[in-house]
C-alpha cells in the first residue's frame, strides 16, 4: 500500500555491508505526504554485481507491480545498468547527497571549507530555483574563480550533471525504522486530519490550501508563496 500510494520517487542504497555475514544491506525508499521517509522493503545481497542488482529489480518489478516514476541511487554503473534493463520506464537520478559527500576528498578539505567556493557551489547544486542554464554558466564561473577546470572528478560530475543536478528535472516531484516510521507516518495523519494549519492571510485560497494539504507540504508551499507575495509588494 505505501508503495501504491508514495511510489513517485523511490531510493535504493547498498552502501552498508554487514561486516559478519558479508551480505549487502539494500533498503528501498519513498518519501510520504508528510515529506518522511517511508520503507517499501529491503534485502540481502550476496554481491554487488549488475546481475544480482538485475534478480533484485526483477523480483520487486513482479511483486509491486509496476516500476516507480523516479528511481535514485548512489552513483554505481552496476546499479545503472540494472535500472536500464529492469526499469526502463523509469527516470533514473543519482544522489546528490552522495556526489556532494565526495567533494572534500576530491579537491582536498582546504578547498572544500573556503565559505565562498563551498557557499557558491551550494547554491547551485542544493536548490530547484536556478535554470540549467544559470547553473552552467555559475558553475563555469566557479571552476575559472578557483582554477578547477582542469579538474577531472569535476568535469566528470559536470558532464552527468542532468543525473543529479536539480536544476535539469525541476518539473518532476523529487519529494531527501519500520515501527518508527509507521508510527510516525500514523501521528502525522492523525494530527493533520483533526487539525487545521494556522494561515498566514485571510485569502479563500490559503484557507482551502489548508484544508487540502498535510500540514508539513502546506508550510513548505507558504513559505514560498510568502517570498514571492513580499517580493511583489510595491
Amino acid at each position: 500500500m505505501n508503495f501504491y500510494v508514495f511510489s513517485d520517487v523511490v531510493s535504493f542504497d547498498a552502501t552498508y555491508r554487514h561486516s559478519k555475514y558479508n551480505l549487502v544491506f539494500v533498503p528501498f525508499t519513498g518519501i510520504d505526504n508528510h515529506n518522511r521517509n517511508v520503507t517499501l522493503g529491503a534485502a540481502l545481497l550476496g554481491s554487488e554485481t549488475a546481475e544480482s542488482y538485475i534478480w533484485l529489480l526483477t523480483c520487486f518489478k513482479r511483486d509491486f507491480g509496476y516500476e516507480p516514476s523516479v528511481v535514485v541511487t548512489e552513483q554505481d554503473p552496476t546499479m545503472k545498468r540494472a535500472i536500464e534493463d529492469v526499469f526502463p520506464n523509469s527516470r533514473h537520478r543519482l544522489c546528490m547527497w552522495h556526489i556532494m559527500e565526495k567533494l572534500s576528498g576530491k579537491v582536498g578539505s582546504n578547498l572544500c571549507n573556503t565559505i565562498d567556493f563551498k557557499t557558491r557551489l551550494c547554491d547551485i547544486v542544493w536548490t530547484d530555483s536556478v535554470t540549467p542554464e544559470l547553473f552552467e554558466k555559475e558553475w563555469a564561473s566557479i571552476m575559472n574563480d578557483f582554477q578547477l577546470n582542469d579538474h577531472d572528478w569535476l568535469k566528470d560530475i559536470f558532464h552527468i550533471r542532468q543525473s543529479w543536478i536539480t536544476a535539469y528535472y525541476r518539473e518532476e516531484t523529487m519529494s531527501g525504522l519500520m515501527h518508527h516510521q509507521r508510527h510516525e507516518h500514523r501521528k502525522n495523519d492523525h494530527d493533520c486530519r483533526y487539525k487545521r494549519a494556522e494561515t498566514w492571510s485571510n485569502f479563500a485560497l490559503e484557507k482551502q490550501a489548508s484544508e487540502i494539504y498535510t500540514p508539513t507540504i502546506f508550510f513548505m508551499s507558504n513559505w514560498k508563496y510568502k517570498q514571492l507575495f513580499t517580493i511583489a509588494l510595491p
